[in-house]
């Protein structure tokens, strides 16, 4: 991978640094710190010493699909101006939105009744045949997912049902000093610890959906592969998860949660 360096104009402490959590440190918490990354030293520094040579950066717009139902003009539209007109005399339970094109005709010929109280708008323009292979997410099971503040580290985790979300199965948090993917880490060795201490020996089996592949790795590693120190409860936390994969075996497969296909994992605190 090749090195970047770190520009922060606005921040705790401003200057040139090859290190991102160094970096993440000094702009934590601040208001409205200004930093960029840059693929040399030299441009650094010059980014540095006159911020007016930096160009922003231009992020392509990524298409949205609006499905507007049973109303007159019920179809698929890709402006927002015009799927709000169409909505006029609507609730908002009759729009949603997709980033895949496939998948909002496909919804827009099912209705609305299998989308509602799911987010779409992660989902990505695949074709129908790609959308198939991966096919659809196994109801009976738990889904698990964190929520962190980039700015302060509060971090807080939740495992649901995959088919009622919501049923909270177990919700933590806020602690100090964590990151989305400590709180997914930790999300599924909590899932895990309660599957198997259920009396139902149908639970040790259950699925578990995760949408953090560097989670589901560290759980494999019965390791928690982080760099952020974190409060001492969270150290604790993770100390007491690490042991806890180290002296038990379980039978639950950890699934990949394809959000690009089905929209945001069911345990997702919808704060985005």
């Amino acid at each position: 991978m090749a090195k970047k360096y770190y520009v922060i104009w606005k921040g705790k402490k401003t200057g040139v640094f090859s290190s991102w959590d160094e970096v993440k440190k000094y702009i934590s918490g601040y208001p409205n710190a200004k930093y960029k990354s840059f693929s040399s030293q030299e441009e650094a520094n010059r980014a540095y010493e006159d911020p007016s040579i930096v160009k922003p950066t231009e992020k392509k717009k990524k298409a949205k699909y609006y499905v507007v139902w049973d109303g007159p003009r019920s179809k698929v539209y890709t402006d927002w101006d015009e799927a709000r007109a169409a909505l006029k005399g609507l609730s908002m339970d009759h729009l949603k939105t997709f980033g895949s094109k496939v998948l909002a005709e496909r919804a827009l010929q099912e209705g609305p009744e299998n989308y509602k109280g799911k987010d779409f708008r992660k989902t990505k323009d695949l074709s129908e045949s790609e959308i198939e292979e991966i096919g659809s997410p196994i109801e009976l099971s738990l889904a698990v997912d964190a929520a962190c503040n980039e700015m302060t580290g509060v971090m807080e985790y939740q495992g649901v049902w995959t088919f009622d979300k919501e049923q909270v199965v177990f919700r933590k948090g806020p602690y100090e000093g964590g990151s989305n993917n400590v709180g997914e880490f930790l999300a599924l060795v909590h899932g895990l610890a309660y599957l198997k201490a259920h009396k139902d020996e149908k639970m040790h089996e259950l699925p578990i959906y995760s949408d953090s592949r560097i989670a589901m790795g560290w759980i494999k590693a019965k390791k928690c592969r982080t760099k952020s120190v974190g409060s001492q409860e969270l150290r604790q936390l993770i100390s007491r998860a690490e042991t806890w994969l180290q002296k038990n075996s379980y039978k639950n497969p950890i699934l990949k949660w394809e959000t690009k296909v089905w929209g945001e994992i069911p345990a997702d605190f919808g704060r985005k």
